[in-house]
């Protein structure tokens, strides 16, 4: 049974949940936003790993998580050129991804 996270899916799934949120802006962020993932897998990886395996706990998991998503909205909004809502919006349904694919893990491990 194989309950390691296959980033590379993750990462392109969290790019289209992205891109489907930003839509027509999509051109004016995608840059910025396939960057941050090529910054970030190696990171998430880890985080799902270590909360998967026991070694931190959902609290500080959704903790850092929450500090990627902090550190992705200000990339996005450092570009002025999609409202804070919208970039906020994406950046949930990014990470849902990700959260997501953690709980289909979490269960086959129960």
């Amino acid at each position: 049974m194989n309950t390691n996270i296959d980033i590379e899916v993750v990462a392109s799934e969290m790019l289209s949940a992205m891109k489907g949120t930003f839509s027509k802006n999509w051109s004016k962020v995608e840059s910025v936003a396939v960057q941050f993932m090529q910054n970030r897998k190696s990171r998430l990886e880890l985080l799902a790993e270590l909360y998967l395996s026991g070694d931190i706990t959902q609290q500080k998991f959704e903790s850092r998580l929450e500090d990627e998503k902090t550190i992705l909205a200000a990339e996005l909004e450092a570009l002025k050129v999609v409202s804070k809502a919208l970039t906020q919006k994406a950046i949930n349904a990014a990470f849902q991804v990700i959260i997501n694919a953690i709980k289909r893990l979490f269960s086959i491990l129960i």
